[in-house]
């Protein structure tokens, strides 16, 4: 199956429409999501009743999911995603408040794993270096991982032919092979699609992923959004300023 494979929408709704628009071009059949649905955005509404009508979907939360229903505390968030959390908890629907409440941060399923930002602490740990990704290797069971929380494109893997030494790096537009075991199961392989509706690798372009299982690959894509439309948005709502202005910049 092709899957579409999104993470960190933050209630962005002009950069999700357009990403999902951009992979149902594509043909896709299924649809990942790893978690941060909520956040820092203007539409958490809009965003989540899109993103529930996806077919085929795996979806987890992400940590500000969590703290939006109070299931993590706000201490350490920054001023500007606390703002932006106790914002979002008045302006959910009580019907996608319920569908949050019902997400975790970490899934499995017979074909891969998702976890928000690691296996190890699916809620609040960034997987950002091979000494992590060594860590969480033994804490999953099906490959590949998809992960998200750190906003940024990101593949980890192991060299071939060498048992510890991690290949990293980000990610690009263009088709990545996964690792394959003996008898063609999916070897470790951590996935991160980047964030849709935040980027923060100096690309302001929404960021999304495509997984084709049968061919056991990955694809990183940029799309253009209507960045101002949504930075009026932020602005009319009363959310932090600069919550608009880095939107511009993919930071």
């Amino acid at each position: 199956m092709i899957y579409g494979v999104i993470s960190d929408v933050h209630s962005n709704y002009e950069a999700l429409s357009a990403v999902l628009d951009y992979l149902e071009d594509l043909g896709v059949g299924g649809w990942i999501c790893c978690g941060d649905l909520v956040g820092y955005g203007p539409d958490p509404d809009a965003c989540l009743d899109r993103i529930r009508a996806l077919p085929n979907l795996s979806i987890i939360c992400g940590n500000h999911d969590l703290a939006v229903v109070e299931r993590l505390e706000l201490d350490w968030f920054n001023q500007y995603a606390r703002a932006a959390v106790m914002w979002t908890r008045e302006h959910l629907s009580p019907s996608n408040r319920a569908y949050l409440e019902g997400l975790t941060a970490r899934i499995e399923t017979p074909n891969f794993t998702l976890a928000h930002g690691t296996p190890r602490n699916p809620p609040e740990e960034y997987l950002l270096s091979p000494l992590q990704f060594r860590d969480n290797v033994a804490l999953v069971n099906k490959w590949p991982l998809f992960v998200g929380h750190s906003h940024m494109p990101l593949l980890f893997r192991f060299v071939e032919g060498s048992p510890d030494q991690v290949d990293t790096h980000f990610l690009e537009d263009k088709e990545e092979s996964l690792p394959r075991l003996h008898g063609g199961v999916m070897g470790p392989v951590a996935l991160n699609p980047g964030s849709v509706g935040q980027p923060r690798d100096q690309d302001n372009r929404a960021s999304c992923g495509l997984y084709d299982s049968e061919k056991g690959t990955f694809r990183v894509f940029r799309v253009p959004y209507d960045i101002s439309g949504v930075q009026a948005k932020i602005r009319a709502a009363g959310l932090p300023e600069y919550l608009a202005l880095r939107l511009a910049y993919g930071q």
